[in-house]
């Protein structure tokens, strides 16, 4: 018995969105008949039942010990011409955590590809469930790859074989669980690796349409210019006014809680291309401000994941959708703008316009739902770069329980955060003397004054948390489970808060 899932979906979106994915198939336990054999073994180094001969078993183990194989989390050894298979490959189990696990499927799956070769792994019941469906799990976020722009791009799909007892159970259990994440962190990649050119606030709409498309209990509102101009959204409206693709709002709701219940809010950043505006940026790296709508994929993938694991929770993804164009038209240092709140901002920078769209979004997401748990997100500031490198993201927050099940959501999952402050001082640095605050200020804390600015339009009553991911939304070189460009970071941690708020329903 096969039963095979596809782990990733990005090539089937309309509109031309397209990732390379990797197979995950799940099958019965029997040996197979060739081919490239994966084994787990600890450091006893007891081959584990697989259908190995007795003698083939015997010399493994004595191989392994003669290659000083310790059996540890992480470690591989490699052996050639053992029965019928052209090679087997031990791979430690002892402290095979979490994290471990998916750093093997992202190695094995990538061995796959290379090789251009199907590895099949013989998972023993013994070893559980949780730990293979990890390895699954990092084989499919190591399985993507974004080559639709390649002309010479590889024409097969690396395939992982699970050899397990239950195969239906593991793919239930799978689809159920872990799909929906590699899905939707595979739509995130998508966006953010698009160039500018192909991805644009209406385009950004229309594949969130179509990554939605059956899904159930979702609902898709759009606000355009029109309706951001009667609702006095003059920040979001300030930003986009230099470019011609105009602005929009996005917004996902899904209802998958009681009725009633307050949703949590995802509100991510979506600056489709960051110039910098009329304080445009230099030339060196601004091809990849394509990534500054990272807080928005993610924030929108996550509610997709939701959507399609049939999570029990109510959540919604807000996402102001901009380009940051320099023109004739576009907002000048000195200008100042309403938002929707009535206060005024007095733009210091044109290239700080993330916290001027987050400004109106977290105020309309405030008032129009009243969340539970509302969690902004967004590429801010070099300045959270230089204090966490690319180890952590920065977390804001005045709630020191929303700041611990943020920290502890993230740990979960292994997208770590790290609590700044956010002092006092701040708000008199941004005081402007014309309007009631400017976008920039201070001398240095530039993630706190960014994180100061959003918290301007949020009640102190509202659970919030202000998320800088600037210094983890690109990877700069490949991991096993990400491959150089977008990581989709962030769905993974939005997914494990809607999971905590689960728990407590």
């Amino acid at each position: 018995m096969l039963v095979r899932l596809i782990a990733g979906f990005a090539a089937s979106l309309s509109l031309g969105a397209a990732s390379q994915a990797a197979d995950i198939v799940f099958q019965s336990a029997d040996l197979p008949e060739a081919g490239i054999l994966v084994i787990p073994v600890g450091s006893d180094l007891d081959i584990p039942e697989s259908g190995l001969a007795p003698d083939d078993a015997a010399y493994m183990s004595r191989a392994l010990a003669a290659a000083e194989f310790n059996g540890e989390a992480g470690a591989m050894t490699t052996l050639y011409a053992v029965g019928p298979f052209d090679r087997i490959i031990a791979v430690g189990t002892d402290g095979l955590d979490r994290a471990a696990a998916e750093t093997l499927g992202g190695d094995l799956i990538n061995l796959s590809r290379s090789g251009e070769t199907a590895l099949s792994v013989i998972w023993p019941e013994t070893l559980g469930e949780p730990v293979a469906l990890s390895i699954a799990l990092g084989a499919g976020l190591g399985g993507y790859r974004f080559d639709r722009y390649l002309s010479d791009a590889p024409d097969y799909e690396p395939v992982l074989n699970f050899h397990v007892t239950d195969p239906d159970g593991m793919r239930a259990a799978f689809e159920a669980s872990h799909a929906p994440i590699i899905e939707a962190t595979a739509f995130a990649r998508d966006m953010i690796n698009a160039p500018g050119n192909e991805v644009y606030p209406e385009v950004f709409v229309e594949r969130t349409r179509s990554a939605f498309a059956g899904e159930r209990n979702v609902n898709i509102r759009v606000l355009d210019v029109e309706d951001m101009e009667a609702l006095g959204m003059g920040a979001i409206l300030g930003v986009g006014q230099g470019s011609a693709r105009p602005p929009r709002l996005l917004i996902v709701e899904y209802t998958g809680g009681d009725s009633g219940t307050a949703p949590i809010a995802f509100v991510g950043k979506g600056v489709t291309f960051d110039t910098g505006g009329i304080s445009i940026k230099g030339n060196d790296g601004m091809w990849r401000m394509k990534y500054d709508l990272a807080g928005a994929s993610a924030s929108v993938a996550a509610v997709l994941a939701l959507a399609r694991r049939d999570a029990g929770v109510n959540a919604i993804a807000v996402a102001p959708l901009v380009e940051n164009m320099p023109s004739g038209t576009a907002q000048r240092p000195g200008d100042i703008v309403t938002t929707i709140s009535g206060q005024t901002i007095e733009i210091f920078s044109t290239d700080a316009e993330g916290r001027l769209i987050l400004a109106d979004a977290v105020r309309y997401t405030q008032d129009q739902y009243n969340p539970s748990l509302m969690i902004d997100i967004a590429t801010l500031t070099g300045s959270v770069r230089v204090a966490l490198g690319q180890e952590y993201a920065g977390l804001f927050s005045r709630h020191d329980d929303v700041a611990q099940q943020v920290l502890e959501a993230g740990d979960s999952v292994g997208e770590g955060l790290w609590r700044l402050p956010l002092h006092p001082s701040y708000a008199e640095d941004i005081r402007s003397p014309v309007a009631d605050i400017r976008n920039t200020g201070g001398d240095g804390a530039g993630a706190g004054i960014g994180a100061q600015v959003i918290g301007t339009f949020v009640d102190e009553t509202t659970r919030w948390a202000h998320i800088d991911m600037a210094s983890v939304g690109w990877a700069f070189s490949a991991t096993p489970t990400t491959p150089e460009g977008g990581i989709g970071w962030g769905v993974r941690l939005f997914d494990a808060i809607a999971r905590q708020e689960e728990a407590r329903d």
